[in-house]
């Protein structure tokens, strides 16, 4: 028999949102809301689709491996503002891709991650596929990540730190005085991951968030994905920027066609569509003061977010759950934050005006009897 070791026969799996078609075939039910995953309401980018029509030309051929075209292009959007060259860019499937090629280029025997708990959950994941040890600390009282006790839990045996800012599932962010006396503190022969997937929301609600390429530090990643305010997560790419030295390590690891020709595609067509991304981002802001005065009339504790979704908190998990079970049964999917180790909190994501009414409206019903 074949031996699986322990820290795999341990490991559990990224569990998404529900399916759309799981809920149709448990409740027999066609209209759906779908406010779980953090997805695009407006549906993908229009340059984006157009540019995976184009691709299906060339399908009979691989990609070409150091995704030149992309990088370059990504290098000329960037570069004038942020001194950004193509030996400044990685691009991967998805975000969490790159993730990925992090863990497989730095990552040695006895090395440590240390971030906090209640962030992205495929950075767990990761962590305990690749069996490194993963020190989860606690989020502020505020859902914050805390970033003056990460510090003090720097040893001998951190390789990196990873940041979600904007953090998934809070929506809260630390600002720029916060992380440049952060960056001050860390050894430079640590790895700051900084995870920016909501990004493009950020910098439309604030002025105050820390743009991780404005950095000249020699030990930041600073990752993006076209999941969120593009719409294409189907299609899985995702991008991100560091020193040449660190570029070069994580091309070295990565698999030699990824990502696909049309995902490479997809992610220069979506790059310059500026009249997508507009409309995207006021429909999240309309969105999210909708969510704020609304969730105030209920009297429910949510949190300011700077991304495409809100978080409730609530008194208890029974609380939680029992209001998702009823939320699915009226064919509302919203996304409860036990695995997230939130187990008394729910994200609700940015959907269309009639999504976000519809809702609200089963949220009210069955909160007030």
């Amino acid at each position: 028999m074949i031996k699986i070791p322990e820290h795999v026969n341990k490991l559990i799996t990224y569990k998404p949102g529900k399916p759309i078609q799981e809920l149709r075939r448990d409740y027999g039910l066609e209209k759906i809301v779908k406010l779980g995953s953090n997805e695009n309401p407006l549906g993908p980018s229009p340059k984006a689709k157009e540019a995976i029509n184009d691709s299906f030309k060339d399908l009979e051929f691989y990609p070409e491996p150091a995704c030149i075209d992309i990088r370059k292009k990504f290098a000329n959007k960037f570069g004038n503002q942020f001194n950004i060259k193509i030996e400044n860019v990685i691009v991967g499937n998805g975000s969490e891709g790159i993730i990925n090629y992090i863990f497989k280029a730095f990552f040695q025997p006895g090395d440590e991650l240390l971030t906090c708990q209640g962030s992205f959950i495929g950075v767990y994941v990761l962590a305990q596929a690749y069996n490194v040890p993963c020190h989860k600390l606690p989020l502020t009282k505020d859902y914050k990540f805390d970033l003056d006790n990460i510090i003090k839990n720097i040893d001998k045996k951190t390789k990196a730190i990873y940041l979600a800012n904007p953090n998934n599932p809070t929506g809260t962010i630390f600002t720029k005085p916060d992380f440049e006396e952060f960056m001050s503190k860390v050894p430079s022969d640590i790895i700051v991951i900084l995870d920016e997937a909501y990004y493009e929301f950020a910098v439309d609600l604030t002025d105050e968030y820390p743009i991780g390429i404005n950095y000249d530090y020699d030990n930041l990643i600073s990752l993006r994905t076209f999941s969120k305010a593009y719409g294409i997560a189907g299609i899985r790419i995702g991008y991100g920027f560091a020193k040449s030295n660190i570029i070069e390590a994580l091309l070295k690891v990565k698999l030699p066609f990824e990502p696909s020709i049309s995902a490479q595609a997809a992610g220069m067509g979506a790059i310059d569509d500026d009249e997508f991304l507009k409309k995207t981002l006021d429909n999240n802001k309309k969105g999210l003061e909708y969510y704020y005065t609304e969730l105030e009339k209920l009297s429910l504790k949510y949190f300011k977010s700077y991304a495409n979704f809100v978080m409730i908190e609530f008194d208890t998990a029974e609380e939680v759950n029992q209001l998702n079970s009823e939320l699915l049964k009226r064919g509302v999917i919203v996304r409860p934050l036990t695995a997230f180790g939130l187990p008394n909190c729910l994200r609700i994501s940015i959907g269309t005006e009639e999504e976000n009414k519809i809702c609200m409206k089963n949220i009210r019903e069955l909160l007030i009897k």
